[in-house]
């Protein structure tokens, strides 16, 4: 449905944004979001630095303007690891965090992994109920998990092949 004018009628309340692979240009964006993500718990600027150069990681970011969203990833080999996900606060319950979790399945399937695994702080109801709705399972309590004591949940999600005809 559209407008007199042409233009559409439900238009997102705001431009669509883009995924692409992050790199070391990107540290001190990628420092700023985890600030405003993770205001406590957040990676400290050398920890990113160390994601972004390690072979066996990998991160992205959804940008419109200025990064908005991260996503970072580490493949071990039989699974690949969620390291964190993070959406900026003013920006969140758009549709992001899917979209780079999505991500997240693209890249296991590129590289033939079976499954995805993550971890999330058991006091955190939100990220698990989201988790949740994209079909990650708990398959573990973590106690004591973080350095500053609290519990986690290991969650896990199997990589769904689109099936091919004959």
């Amino acid at each position: 449905m559209s407008l007199p004018d042409g233009s559409p009628k439900y238009a997102p309340p705001f431009p669509p944004g883009v995924i692409r692979a992050a790199d070391v240009h990107d540290l001190e964006a990628l420092y700023e979001l985890e600030g405003l993500c993770f205001a406590e718990r957040r990676f400290r600027k050398e920890h990113l630095l160390y994601i972004l150069r390690n072979p066996r990681a990998a991160t992205y970011v959804y940008e419109n303007g200025r990064v908005i969203g991260s996503l970072m990833l580490q493949d071990e080999e039989s699974l690949l690891r969620v390291l964190s996900i993070g959406v900026h606060p003013s920006h969140r319950r758009r549709g992001i965090g899917r979209e780079l979790m999505a991500v997240a399945e693209d890249v296991a399937r590129s590289v033939d992994i079976p499954e995805l695994r993550l971890e999330v702080n058991a006091k955190n109801p939100g990220a698990i109920a989201f988790y949740n709705a994209l079909g990650y399972r708990t398959v573990g309590a973590l106690p004591r998990y973080y350095s500053w004591g609290d519990d986690a949940l290991a969650m896990a999600k199997p990589v769904e092949y689109p099936v091919r005809n004959p």
